[in-house]
């Protein structure tokens, strides 16, 4: 019989010599084998594990494949929103008319991947409110699939001439885009550095004066003070500085009694309250002046006879 002596100095078996291990059975001898690789070999599993993806990686770049799997990894989450339903396959939207489907799409950043939960709505509502003829916009997410859009838009007011270059303005003075579409040719046209700003004063004062405002086709802001009508006759209208909606309306009295822009005039004067001043073309001058002789010649030759 062995002592507890004996038991203490007996080496514990080896678990590298397994058919050391008194009584074990085939089922412990495979864990013993397990333990004792795990045990012994966890730096070189590490390894090689590290060599194979450094491998594989490098064949990868090497192959000219790495960038779509990257571009793979990094959109997984969106590949898999799409998958599950969630693409979105619809833009509704409400108070679009000059703004094109494009610049809407542009501005929201929608593609034929894009899902929805990743769509940031606010990020797209402020490159939509980048765009001069958007004067307000809201983004919508409508689950599962789809996107709303409320525009609105500026309306194109007038024309504006100014540092070479002619533009399209809203109402509010904002110069939309640059004019290059003959639809807009209609809008009266504005001219001066700080004519957009005030147009819209002049415009409203042309409005109560119809007649005027047909046969005008440009204004023109004379020392960011007053303004100059350039009438389709050629005659050039000279406004005060204020007050010239009563202006407008002693002209249009004066077209509609006279009919004053047929007669062979250069100008009409109106800065002075009290009296209509009108510049007579040269021909028109020398007429008057031959006129004028001929009178004082009639007169003498009454006086004589």
């Amino acid at each position: 019989m062995r002592t507890a002596a004996d038991n203490a100095r007996r080496p514990r078996p080896d678990l590298d010599d397994v058919s050391e291990v008194i009584g074990a059975s085939r089922l412990s001898s495979i864990r013993f084998r397990a333990e004792r690789f795990v045990r012994r070999r966890p730096i070189g599993l590490a390894l090689t594990a590290g060599l194979y993806a450094a491998t594989g990686l490098v064949g990868m770049i090497d192959g000219g494949h790495w960038p779509t799997v990257r571009h793979e990894l990094e959109t997984l989450h969106v590949t898999t929103a799409n998958a599950i339903g969630f693409r979105v396959v619809a833009i509704q939207t409400d108070g679009q008319s000059a703004l094109t489907d494009d610049e809407v799409l542009l501005a929201l950043g929608v593609n034929e991947n894009t899902a929805l939960p990743f769509l940031d709505v606010q990020a797209a509502r402020e490159r939509l409110m980048e765009n001069p003829l958007v004067e307000d916009a809201a983004v919508r997410k409508l689950y599962p699939d789809r996107v709303t859009v409320h525009l609105v838009e500026r309306k194109p007011f007038a024309l504006w001439q100014h540092d070479g270059k002619v533009q399209i303005l809203a109402a509010d003075g904002t110069a939309i885009d640059e004019f290059r579409d003959s639809r807009f040719a209609h809008l009266p046209l504005v001219v001066g550095p700080s004519a957009n700003l005030k147009a819209q004063t002049l415009l409203g004062a042309l409005a109560a004066a119809p007649t005027i405002k047909e046969q005008t086709y440009a204004a023109v802001l004379v020392a960011e003070r007053r303004w100059n009508l350039r009438l389709r006759s050629g005659i050039e209208v000279k406004l005060p500085e204020t007050d010239y909606g009563a202006a407008l309306a002693r002209l249009e009295a004066l077209q509609a009694k006279q009919n004053l822009f047929a007669k062979w005039i250069t100008a009409v004067d109106l800065r002075s309250p009290l009296r209509t001043v009108v510049k007579l073309t040269p021909e028109a001058a020398a007429l008057m002046a031959e006129a004028d002789k001929a009178a004082v010649k009639a007169r003498k030759k009454a006086g004589q006879t």
